[in-house]
């Protein structure tokens, strides 16, 4: 009998910042991991984040900064899309590729800005990345109402050739190994928009704006929660479309997302239109508790200066959401109570607490808990901190 819980990896951590086995640079590491996990984490899923094997990438770096990230990244010995999901199978777990749709990537930012503004002291403050996609089509990523200033790395799903392009991203990747299923993270390391309608103005949007509520949205004041709907109606056609094609070739598809209703830090107040993907029958396991405000592996702070606020709900401060325990039971339950979905509770930013786990579980529709492998497998530089990318 496989375990209830999902043991969460990012690979690149691992190859990059881990040590010994927790390197998981060779396929007989992982196997030894994978026993650890299951009896340690009572894991029965596996979400690997990959390197995303022949998407074009790519990576900036400073003048005279020698990257630990683009040396390390690169030297493991195994051929993760052929081996790892084989080996898990073989340990009696469900291996879900792990890919994020709204991490994109940026430009290296001048010296001026890096000097004052930037990703983190010690986390690609002098290294950045961006896919070739979102880099040929900067009219794709999120504008402001101006249409001046871009959230480079998020990029806009009212466009049909952009959320094209994730489809047949991700059924590619997802064809090259004997997976189980996708697992669709909504986290997002782009910076933080500076308040949270900021962002959404595309000219798609702008057309279907008008078409929903006949005038422009240029027009004074608009109606700011139809416009935050129909940013999340575009989410839901995307999650639409992938989960028919998945299904097409015998692939489960699994989302995480923050808690609550809208999208939250650092993305903005797009609603968050998760009943609708559990009434529909869209996803087979919804993650909870999402946070993309600090790394899952090392917890540093990602864009600490930069937080943004007028979010109707937001996990950093506790704006609009109820207790963790309360809201499982009020909202998410009724909801999930005899769907297919099942319910999992992000674990990956908290400390290791038996009694609030316990707690978790015992909820009825708490279907089990998410953990990090990384900080599971490296105490050691969990412990040092040296996270210099």
């Amino acid at each position: 009998m496989t375990g209830r819980n999902i043991a969460s990896l990012c690979w690149e951590d691992h190859l990059v910042f881990g040590e010994g086995d927790g390197r998981l640079a060779t396929a007989d590491a992982l196997s030894r991991r994978l026993e650890k996990w299951r009896d340690d984490l009572d894991a029965g899923i596996v979400h690997w984040r990959c390197r995303e094997i022949g998407v074009p990438v790519h990576f900036m770096t400073a003048d005279g900064y020698e990257s630990r990230v683009l040396s390390r990244r690169l030297d493991a010995e195994m051929a993760e899309f052929e081996v790892m999901p084989r080996l898990v199978r073989d340990a009696g777990l469900e291996a879900y590729l792990y890919l994020s749709l709204f991490d994109e990537g940026w430009p290296l930012p001048p010296a001026d800005v890096r000097a004052v503004s930037y990703h983190n002291a010690q986390h690609w403050r002098h290294v950045s990345a961006q896919t070739a996609f979102c880099r040929d089509h900067p009219d794709y990523s999120m504008a402001d109402r101006d249409g001046e200033t871009r959230q480079w790395g998020v990029l806009c799903l009212a466009y049909e050739e952009a959320r094209l392009h994730f489809m047949e991203r991700f059924c590619g990747l997802l064809a090259g190994g004997p997976f189980d299923g996708l697992f669709l993270c909504l986290r997002s390391q782009s910076r933080p928009a500076d308040f949270a309608d900021q962002f959404g103005f595309n000219e798609p949007v702008r057309r279907d704006y008008e078409a929903k509520c006949g005038r422009s949205i240029d027009e004074g004041a608009f109606d700011v929660q139809a416009w935050r709907d129909l940013g999340g109606g575009y989410l839901t056609v995307f999650i639409a479309e992938l989960s028919a094609r998945l299904a097409g070739m015998g692939k489960k598809l699994a989302v995480g997302a923050a808690r609550g209703d809208v999208l939250g830090p650092p993305l903005g107040n797009a609603t968050l239109q998760w009943r609708d993907w559990v009434e529909g029958g869209l996803i087979d396991h919804l993650v909870i508790d999402q946070n993309s405000s600090r790394c899952p592996s090392t917890w540093l702070d990602l864009w600490p200066m930069h937080r943004g606020d007028g979010y109707l709900q937001n996990y950093l401060d506790g704006t609009g959401l109820p207790d963790l325990i309360e809201h499982i039971d009020r909202v998410y339950g009724p909801v999930l109570k005899d769907r297919q979905t099942a319910l999992y509770v992000a674990r990956q930013w908290a400390p290791r607490d038996p009694e609030m786990e316990a707690s978790l579980l015992d909820r009825p529709a708490v279907g089990g808990l998410v953990f990090s492998t990384f900080r599971h497998d490296n105490p050691g530089p969990v412990a040092r901190g040296d996270w210099r990318a």
